[in-house]
């Protein structure tokens, strides 16, 4: 599977803005949508089924820092329908490896709330190390959640370059 087959760069975002949970008028999608795509920061691709192409979620390195060489990965699987089937693993993997052997990044980091225990677990599979725990960090539901911090360095991903590869 390449890159090509699995996930479609950002110039088709606006398919996926029936996910949002307000729907914003076109021009505050089209301002956001350009600080994303014109940002040497960010790098955001939809991500789409293979089959009948349908926006599926999105996959985003955000907050990319080119001297110290490291980034933050972020997915969402929009329709919950869609969740536990393999996509956001496989997103995950292209990301992964574009990062490391096209960006020349050495480290991904990931953040998640510790009750988001799928994320947790999916990131885990992944073998992405939990390196920090930022308390109380996320102010959700009338109360405060810790987020862990997870991260995958280049040396890691190169030990598992043939499980980030299929």
């Amino acid at each position: 599977m390449t890159i090509h087959q699995w996930i479609r760069e950002s110039d088709n975002f606006f398919t996926f803005s029936e996910t949002f949970v307000t729907t914003p008028n076109f021009d505050e999608l089209e301002n956001w949508y350009n600080s994303l795509i014109n940002n040497s920061r960010n790098k955001v691709f939809i991500i789409n089924h293979i089959e009948t192409k349908a926006p599926l979620g999105m996959i985003e390195v955000s907050r990319i820092d080119w001297r110290n060489r490291y980034g933050y990965i972020g997915i969402l699987i929009g329709d919950k329908n869609n969740r536990r089937k393999g996509y956001a693993t496989d997103a995950i993997k292209i990301i992964v490896k574009l990062s490391f052997d096209q960006w020349g990044l050495n480290k991904l980091c990931a953040l998640v709330t510790e009750n988001n225990i799928p994320s947790v677990k999916l990131f885990e599979k992944l073998h992405f190390t939990k390196e920090a725990i930022l308390r109380e960090n996320i102010y959700l539901d009338s109360k405060y959640h810790n987020q862990f911090i997870f991260s995958l360095l280049k040396r890691e991903y190169e030990q598992r370059i043939d499980f980030y590869s299929n």
